[in-house]
């Protein structure tokens, strides 16, 4: 697992065994997005008022650094696409993978094979322990600071519950329903609804946050 240095960002998990070629090839919205990152960063520390005195201080903060990650992130946000079948993307993403990430062919079509051993050695090792309690504070946590004041719907939170059983139990299944009792646990504890309902849909207890 690899942690971004930027404290809004959530954690991305590694397939053990991909070549590092894969990886990168894969991290290519990543790149674009430090890139830019980066001119957003000298342009902030080189700006200066009419009087030609600097605007903000000569190093970029951590909460500054946040604020421009989101700008880069916006920024760089290609144009929305036409959905398409998983089975065409699937599809779309090996051929490029071959074309462009120079890594070997063999393992572009056989990456399956490779990743299953190295996630049975993980999982042999790992104990699978899931506390809602605890989970439920790091979803709200983890949803609280991503989502622009803290405003958030449940679709947030359960996709969140979702990342969150996959990095605890590394990818082994799950119970079912046990992403549902995080976040419910999540909105009982944490959340307060301030929302008005506009649609009937929106008048159920489980879609109000």
């Amino acid at each position: 697992m690899a942690v971004p240095g930027d404290e809004r960002s959530q954690p991305v998990m590694e397939i053990a065994k991909v070549p590092h070629e894969l990886i990168r090839w894969a991290s290519r919205r990543s790149d674009q997005i430090a890139a830019c990152l980066s001119e957003l960063e000298h342009e902030y520390v080189t700006a200066v008022d009419d009087d030609g005195e600097p605007k903000f201080l000569p190093v970029v903060s951590e909460r500054a650094r946040a604020r421009l990650n989101l700008m880069a992130a916006k920024m760089t946000r290609p144009p929305k696409q036409k959905a398409r079948p998983l089975v065409q993307l699937g599809k779309e993403w090996k051929e490029s993978a071959i074309r462009t990430s120079k890594a070997a062919v063999d393992v572009i079509n056989s990456l399956l094979e490779y990743a299953r051993p190295a996630a049975a050695v993980v999982r042999a090792r790992v104990a699978a322990v899931v506390d809602v309690a605890l989970a439920a504070v790091d979803v709200t946590a983890t949803v609280f600071v991503m989502n622009d004041g803290g405003h958030v719907h449940r679709r947030h939170l359960l996709a969140e519950a979702r990342r969150h059983l996959a990095l605890v139990l590394r990818g082994r299944h799950h119970g079912p329903g046990l992403d549902e009792k995080i976040v419910d646990a999540a909105i009982s504890t944490h959340c307060l609804d301030i929302s008005e309902p506009k649609t009937v849909r929106g008048l159920e207890s489980g879609y109000r946050l």
